[in-house]
């Protein structure tokens, strides 16, 4: 009876171990699962609390709107206030417009150039790889029909007195034979090493070089500076500038009067900058204008130091090498250093 005893716990046992192994494995699976929920669960928080902030921000902004509606006069220079602050994202788009438009050519110039020296490079490795394979052909000729001429000689040779000119026929025949194997490896191999260069392609570059960034940032620079030129009648570039950096509840702009006074100036010189069919040209001059005088501090800079854009020429010769026309007036603004138009978040870099 205790042996048949001993007997079945000696086979239960092996069953017990595999289902607490079992266990073990599954309740460390669900504290792994249990801790990724919590994470999970405090991540959903996070964003739940910043949507809520967010939404009580808005709303205090509508509450504060809802206030500046009531007065007129508010009304009115918050009405300007938003068209000040249009004038600014106008100009963010022009100088994004520019910026995408330009990276896009300059990346395609970059491609094609790079291609035209990759197939030069290739051109000259094929062509070496030819001037080798011209004299290894000509030698593989030069063998195979002194081969043939010995294999003549040879099949001539018969009768036992012949014994020693066989002989002498079948080493020199061994001697073509090896050297004409030889040669036939250089072929393959230079064969190869030509068909792998025609298959190989030229790498095109996924982003632009340094000297590429630059040239697209000073045109984005030129036309900043263009705009601000424009936009200074009547100061609606200092005012947008202003209107940039306050709350719409700091604005004030005089009576309702003066407020739409400077709302119709403000949008007759907005209707300037579009009318301009010159300013494409007056940017890619002032542009070479730049590039003359630019400066920048690390090999790696892409933008110039704004310490060398201190002030905007009005007006550029318009013959030679563009430069301020003498005696010509200047504007003392830098657009690099007042972040006109929100530059920095344009410029390649």
């Amino acid at each position: 009876m205790l042996t048949l005893v001993r007997q079945f716990f000696s086979r239960r046992k092996p069953v017990d171990d595999d289902q607490l192994l079992r266990l073990f494995w599954n309740r460390a699976e669900l504290k792994r699962e249990f801790a990724k929920g919590q994470l999970e669960r405090e991540r959903m928080i996070d964003q739940l609390r910043a949507l809520e902030g967010s939404a009580l921000r808005a709303q205090q902004r509508l509450d504060q709107l809802e206030g500046l509606l009531a007065d007129p006069e508010r009304a009115a220079s918050a009405a300007v206030f938003f068209q000040l602050r249009g004038i600014w994202a106008y100009g963010k788009r022009r100088l994004s417009r520019l910026a995408r438009d330009l990276g896009f050519r300059q990346q395609e110039r970059e491609g094609q150039r790079e291609a035209g020296r990759f197939e030069e490079h290739r051109q000259a490795a094929l062509t070496a790889i030819e001037q080798r394979l011209v004299p290894l052909e000509e030698r593989r000729a030069l063998l195979e029909s002194e081969l043939i001429a010995v294999r003549a000689r040879r099949f001539e040779r018969t009768g036992f007195w012949n014994y020693f000119a066989r002989r002498r026929l079948d080493a020199e025949q061994a001697t073509l034979m090896a050297a004409g194997k030889s040669v036939d490896e250089q072929i393959e191999r230079y064969e190869r090493a030509r068909s792998e260069k025609l298959k190989d392609k030229a790498a095109v570059p996924d982003a632009i070089g340094v000297d590429g960034k630059r040239l697209v940032n000073l045109s984005v620079i030129a036309l900043a500076q263009e705009l601000l030129l424009v936009f200074s009648e009547h100061e609606v570039a200092a005012q947008a500038r202003d209107a940039s950096l306050r709350q719409v509840g700091e604005a004030v702009y005089g009576s309702s009067q003066a407020c739409r006074d400077l709302s119709q100036k403000i949008e007759g010189v907005l209707r300037k900058v579009e009318g301009m069919d010159e300013l494409a040209g007056r940017v890619r001059r002032r542009a070479e204008y730049l590039h003359l005088i630019a400066s920048y501090r690390r090999d790696s800079d892409t933008s110039p130091a704004p310490d060398t854009l201190t002030s905007i020429p009005v007006e550029l010769t318009a013959e030679g090498d563009p430069r301020p026309v003498k005696g010509g007036p200047e504007v003392p603004v830098n657009v690099l250093a007042d972040e006109y138009w929100d530059i920095y978040s344009v410029l390649l870099n």
